[in-house]
């Protein structure tokens, strides 16, 4: 893990090295699940695409890594921010303080405002990215409090 030191003016931000194992470049501001592989060297290291909803329990994946700090391309390592406010890709224009969880409404690797639906329980624990901290003004991206750690 990679913390940052105190600063005066940016708010403290933690990071974890992952391995891309998506099959194509990941982009910065894209979020990230952990890759399900049985070498015991990769487990917690390779990530791809959240590639459905996961805040369902039809939807349930393997738990989400955090958001890609800066394009990473195929089989490459990067850093992946897993705690501290990040600039996310979202599905759709969210309401600030709401919890935001793993979306594929527009793209895949985005985030949507949490949804209450029969079955959901428990498994929101592993499903909450985090929570907004401003509104977002467009559908591209939302400011996020990143609390995957």
């Amino acid at each position: 893990m990679q913390f940052t030191q105190v600063h005066r003016v940016e708010q403290e931000k933690v990071f974890i090295t992952v391995e891309n194992n998506q099959g194509a470049t990941l982009s910065a501001n894209d979020l990230v699940r952990f890759s399900a592989t049985t070498t015991a060297s990769e487990q917690g290291r390779l990530v791809e695409l959240v590639d459905a909803v996961s805040h369902t329990v039809t939807n349930a994946q393997g738990s989400i890594a955090g958001v890609v700090e800066a394009d990473i391309s195929t089989g490459e390592v990067g850093r992946v921010q897993v705690y501290g406010p990040a600039s996310v890709r979202a599905a759709t224009t969210i309401a600030a303080s709401t919890a935001v969880v793993a979306s594929t409404a527009t793209a895949q690797g985005s985030v949507a405002a949490i949804a209450s639906a029969a079955g959901n329980g428990a498994i929101y624990a592993d499903a909450i990215v985090g929570w907004t901290i401003q509104a977002s003004a467009s559908e591209t991206t939302a400011v996020v409090f990143i609390k995957t750690l």
